[in-house]
């Protein structure tokens, strides 16, 4: 491969433009070449970002056969996604996808077929992984057994209805809050206790006075059962009026560990005593971006830590969630 690797966007929404600012846009090694967006001028913005460099499309297909990226950055809410993964998988090249992977699992399965068919090189923005604080508790872990977790994402949600703030608190646009937000908890969960065998899972209603359009919950528990026998408890809210905030405790057989906060900081408690603090990184965008750009050049993975398969076994935790919200019933899972 050439020196720089060029990219393409599909979505050139607010997400990208983290991206760029923490990594991309400073990385010598690419090269940008396309902009996709249904909103031409959000296209406009991102290129403006990176000095003008691209060309700036309507169509995704378009943009991958004139510009030829040799990766493509997939950048989309939850129910956009589909289409897109289709025409760069019609032309075999490796992509970045942001999480959620889909709204449903029909979506989210064919797409997991097709990479693994054609044994393609994928990586999902599940950027916990990466962060050092996450890596050391999964280390300590190795050593013992997992016990529980419990955390989430609360908030007061959206302050407007307009941009994400509309088809946010649509159900049949983002999923709801478990699927599209606490998606980053459901994928620390599985990266340090393993996969899930059921879920169960209850919804909050009426807690404030919401326009009709405003389908999502107010808030949900979801109770999940890990394959070892470990159990946990995942809970999200946007109706609060207190502080909230994210956040993952973590018990071991010889360990505890609090996660806080967006960047993860991490406080550990073992059972010899040891107390160990570990301060959450400022760039993660930048590293789960040079872990894809690397690969992309190496043609392997040489540092991804989360692929299309976990985006796909997260959507299903998601999916099964919302299933237990509607039927009342346990969700066993595939």
């Amino acid at each position: 491969m050439a020196d720089k690797v060029k990219l393409g966007f599909i979505g050139c929404g607010g997400i990208v433009k983290s991206h760029l600012k923490q990594g991309l846009g400073a990385f010598p090694d690419v090269e940008f070449v396309g902009w996709c967006d249904l909103r031409p001028e959000a296209a406009e913005e991102r290129k403006a970002e990176v000095g003008g460099k691209g060309t700036v499309y309507t169509d995704a297909a378009k943009m991958l056969d004139e510009a030829k990226p040799d990766a493509v950055y997939i950048m989309l809410p939850p129910f956009a996604h589909g289409a897109a993964e289709d025409v760069v998988l019609e032309r075999k090249l490796p992509f970045f996808v942001e999480k959620p992977v889909a709204i449903d699992m029909k979506t989210a399965q064919k797409v997991a077929d097709a990479v693994k068919k054609n044994n393609l090189l994928t990586s999902v923005g599940y950027m916990t992984r990466y962060r050092q604080s996450v890596q050391k508790v999964r280390d300590l872990l190795k050593s013992q057994k997992p016990v529980l977790l419990h955390g989430g994402w609360l908030g007061a949600g959206p302050k407007t209805y307009d941009g994400i703030g509309k088809w946010w608190v649509q159900k049949d646009k983002s999923g709801g809050q478990f699927l599209e937000q606490t998606t980053h908890t459901i994928d620390l969960a599985r990266c340090l206790f393993g996969d899930v065998e059921s879920v169960f899972a209850v919804a909050v209603h009426g807690r404030k006075e919401r326009p009709e359009f405003f389908t999502i919950e107010d808030a949900s528990m979801v109770q999940l059962k890990f394959k070892n026998g470990a159990a946990g408890n995942l809970y999200s809210a946007c109706c609060l009026g207190t502080a909230g905030g994210v956040m993952l405790t973590v018990f071991g057989t010889a360990m505890r560990a609090s996660f806080t906060g967006w960047e993860n900081t991490v406080a550990i408690q073992t059972a010899g005593g040891e107390k160990i603090d570990i301060k959450g990184e400022d760039n993660i965008f930048a590293l789960e971006d040079r872990a894809f750009i690397d690969s992309v050049k190496a043609e392997k993975n040489v540092g991804i830590l989360a692929d299309y398969a976990d985006g796909l076994k997260a959507t299903e935790i998601a999916c099964a969630a919302n299933e237990s919200m509607a039927t009342g019933k346990v969700i066993q899972l595939a």
